[in-house]
């Protein structure tokens, strides 16, 4: 039986600057997108981005360009959020990947506020 892994193709999105990433105690590294985690966010949150009028590509580099947030996520991920005065905030999930050599987006999707926790806020800009 063979197993075949599907070879990945990423496109660099942005960076996590160092006096950011310092002041969170994470590391400054590039941010990169899978073209399957792209698709991924398409199917599964089609109608939030919709409604927003953006594509997936559009709506990820509008997070990484803008966010006002950072959260901590689920295990060691990080969530980069544009926080706004309406009911729901935009934000992108990542993790480090590849030996830690940058950042993957592994997905990208509109919350309630509720969602986010204080206690989980590691970053605000001023």
């Amino acid at each position: 039986m063979a197993i075949i892994q599907e070879q990945k193709q990423y496109e660099k999105i942005g960076r996590l600057r160092k006096p950011i990433a310092d002041s969170i105690g994470r590391k400054a590294a590039d941010i990169y997108i899978d073209h399957n985690h792209l698709k991924h966010i398409l199917n599964k949150h089609k109608n939030d981005l919709a409604h927003l009028g953006l594509t997936p590509k559009v709506f990820i580099d509008l997070v990484v360009t803008g966010f006002t947030r950072i959260y901590k996520g689920t295990g060691h991920s990080l969530l980069l959020v544009i926080w706004s005065g309406k009911a729901k905030v935009v934000a992108i999930e990542l993790n480090l990947a590849l030996k830690k050599a940058f950042y993957e987006i592994k997905t990208a999707t509109v919350y309630r506020k509720d969602f986010l926790k204080e206690e989980n806020l590691l970053w605000v800009k001023k």
